[in-house]
């Protein structure tokens, strides 16, 4: 499809956010499909479909982001249908900006596996111990993180999809994080 969209994916709490920054400081372009995803849910269908799906979810004609994340990360069956929702439509947000980009555009994605076959993928990776810790100090709470960690993909699997890049010293991960972008075309 594009071949100048990288991922950058990896566990809840590897540091994808973190490899993003020091990408955008090299002077590349990035996207962030988080911040795509809200932004779609901004949008008066979505609102209608949380309304339709997840009445809890809605005050004031808002989306209540953590009310709605603490549902669908607990049950995979909301997650689904969220996701059916939410994906076509950030994948078309995408599409245009990659049919306009120039250069390499490097893609946060926190739930890759509609696009691993799409694109190259650089897999930031983290124990899950320091995942939980990285988290914690973001201020989440304990059953928040064990919700999206249970939902996720094994360690197998995220090792499995693309160039694993580790993130437990700061310095050495971004120079694995600079040589491993030196080597894509």
């Amino acid at each position: 499809m594009f071949k100048n969209g990288i991922i950058i994916t990896g566990p809840i709490g590897a540091g994808k956010s973190s490899a993003l920054e020091i990408i955008n400081y090299l002077g590349y372009e990035t996207v962030d499909l988080d911040t795509i995803s809200n932004e779609i849910l901004d949008q008066e269908d979505s609102l209608k479909f949380i309304k339709e799906y997840f009445s809890d979810c809605v005050a004031d004609e808002q989306v209540n982001r953590a009310k709605l994340a603490k549902i669908v990360f607990s049950n995979k069956e909301k997650l689904s249908l969220l996701e059916n929702f939410l994906h076509p439509k950030i994948q078309n947000k995408l599409t245009s900006i990659l049919e306009i980009s120039k250069g390499l555009v490097f893609i946060e994605v926190s739930a890759p596996k509609n696009m691993i076959n799409i694109f190259k993928s650089i897999v930031i990776w983290s124990p899950v111990e320091t995942r939980i810790k990285r988290l914690l100090k973001r201020g989440m709470d304990i059953e928040d993180i064990m919700n999206r960690i249970e939902n996720q993909p094994n360690d197998e699997w995220w090792n499995s999809i693309g160039t694993v890049i580790e993130n437990n010293d700061k310095k050495d991960f971004e120079s694995k994080l600079k040589d491993t972008i030196q080597t894509l075309p």
